[in-house]
């Protein structure tokens, strides 16, 4: 095996599988403490791993923009720039840990001594393999432990690892946000980040408001309505009316903010969504509900994290996500929990993790 000096980690996107590697980086910083790893990913999450403690440099790419006008010399130019300088390093490791034909074109391109990347049975798409030098088949679950089973697997590594909370660096403007909303008064409160852009991963918002109300009639906490478009906007600046003694709704949140404001939460309660994983790289226990995907594969491992799963009315089973996902007309199997079987598995979590004794820095009026 070769010496290894530097390190190529190849994952563009999306922001939840990007968060889901971070296990990945940690462990080879551990084994590699004076190694340059680098990590291509789409312009839009640069931002997140630009504030990554453990990485040397982000190499943007933006298939994004460039397959919406494919031959226009915008296109060419910005593709041409991103190659040249994910070029300018020649690398001991490549790890394609997307699997697919947007990440092989990647890997082709960088210049690696071993590029490492899936399997016949585990490669997304299977024009990925001609990308890689070394192959392993990994199982698919949990989520957050086929990236880094890849990784270990090649260094014929066969401990469990766990991986540490991670603090994500903050800019002086994001210190300053973030001191703002920790200037507040004292008492414990929960996150409320319940959004996602796959409608059908969304609970009722009837349901969440009931939900809601179950707890704040039962326990002390206050509520912080997390929100990342005007729709969103719309939901949490209705519960934080209904809940405006003990609430308010916050957005226009960066990543490394939002994570460093789940630190100071008692409690995350979401859904299989950004925050959610973002969640699972912090100290603090997540609550999440689950429909068209599975708990078992995508909710965060530790003890600390619980999460309730709906059930499909219409026999629906699958080993990841719902094929329906994006096509089911109702969202039965989210849409139709009802508010007293979530507030029992709530109240269970609550004292697994002794969290109506945990006492915080922020108060929500």
């Amino acid at each position: 095996m070769h010496a290894t000096s530097s390190i190529l980690i190849v994952r563009t996107s999306a922001i939840g599988d990007v968060i889901h590697t971070f296990p990945v980086l940690d462990y080879l910083r551990e084994k590699f403490p004076h190694a340059k790893i680098d990590w291509v990913v789409e312009r839009g999450i640069v931002d997140l791993l630009a504030a990554h403690p453990s990485l040397s440099r982000v190499i943007p790419v933006d298939f994004k923009k460039w397959r919406k006008k494919i031959f226009s010399k915008a296109t060419l130019r910005d593709a041409k720039a991103s190659l040249t300088e994910l070029r300018r390093t020649h690398y001991d490791l490549l790890f394609d840990l997307q699997g697919n034909g947007k990440s092989a074109l990647v890997t082709l391109s960088a210049k690696a001594k071993v590029k490492v990347g899936f399997g016949y049975h585990s490669a997304r798409e299977k024009m990925n393999l001609l990308a890689t030098h070394v192959r392993f088949n990994v199982a698919e679950t949990p989520i957050r432990c086929k990236y880094l089973q890849l990784v270990q697997d090649y260094f014929q590594d066969k401990e469990r690892k766990t991986s540490a909370p991670v603090h994500l660096r903050l800019n002086e403007k994001e210190k300053q946000r973030l001191q703002e909303l920790l200037s507040l008064k004292k008492a414990p409160w929960l996150m409320i980040a319940t959004g996602s852009k796959w409608p059908n991963k969304q609970m009722s918002h009837e349901t969440l408001s009931r939900f809601l109300s179950l707890v704040a009639a039962r326990f002390s906490f206050s509520f912080l309505f997390i929100y990342g478009n005007e729709e969103e906007k719309q939901i949490a600046d209705g519960l934080s009316l209904r809940f405006k003694e003990r609430s308010m709704a916050v957005g226009g949140l960066s990543l490394p903010l939002w994570q460093a404001l789940m630190y100071e939460a008692s409690g995350v309660v979401a859904v299989d969504s950004a925050a959610l994983h973002l969640c699972a790289t912090t100290s603090t226990p997540s609550f999440s509900i689950f429909g068209p995907s599975l708990a078992s594969v995508y909710k965060p491992t530790e003890e600390k994290h619980m999460a309730i799963q709906g059930s499909c009315p219409y026999g629906k089973t699958f080993v990841k996500h719902c094929s329906l996902l994006r096509t089911c007309s109702t969202g039965a199997c989210i849409k139709d929990l009802k508010e007293d079987s979530l507030f029992q598995a709530f109240s269970f979590w609550i004292s697994s993790n002794h969290l109506s004794m945990r006492k915080n820095s922020l108060k929500l009026i």
